[in-house]
């Protein structure tokens, strides 16, 4: 399924939205508590990570994702689009410490030289209609929704479960 990664992601920053970082993995397993990646409870997921706390939503995202990557090691979970995850991973990494709301042009800087499976963020930002972002799951969310329409047009090949 295509960009399960990204929205998987973006799912996650908008469950937590509202969290002051850090955060602990019990406020973590409150927020995330009926939420499901491909059949496994995100409290299975989180159990899976080592740490007991988080500074920021870049390295909950990463942990999370090395969580799911030891899952589908041990055959409990299928081989996915984990890229996904860890490609909203980096764009959080590149966009910390900028202040929200952001503009396109902002983001662009910040972007710059980041493809999406090859297909430039240029290209990915220009199928974006609006100027600037409330918050980083905007962000996501609008980005993973750029990805879908260049898919849909077949100007990009969808990503591979």
């Amino acid at each position: 399924m295509p960009r399960r990664g990204i929205n998987w992601a973006v799912e996650v920053l908008k469950r937590i939205k509202g969290l002051e970082f850090p955060v602990t993995r019990e406020q973590l397993r409150e927020k995330l508590r009926d939420f499901y990646y491909h059949g496994i409870p995100a409290t299975k997921i989180l159990d899976e990570v080592e740490k007991e706390s988080f500074a920021s939503p870049a390295e909950l995202l990463h942990e999370l994702a090395e969580a799911i990557r030891k899952l589908e090691e041990r055959g409990e979970l299928p081989i996915t689009a984990r890229r996904g995850i860890n490609w909203a991973v980096e764009v959080l990494k590149r966009i910390k410490g900028l202040e929200f709301p952001v503009t396109k042009d902002k983001l662009a800087e910040r972007l710059r030289d980041l493809a999406w499976h090859g297909i430039n963020m240029d290209k990915i930002l220009a199928e974006i209609d609006r100027e600037s972002f409330a918050s980083p799951a905007e962000l996501l969310h609008s980005l993973s929704e750029a990805i879908r329409k260049l898919e849909e047009r077949g100007e990009i090949q969808p990503a591979q479960a």
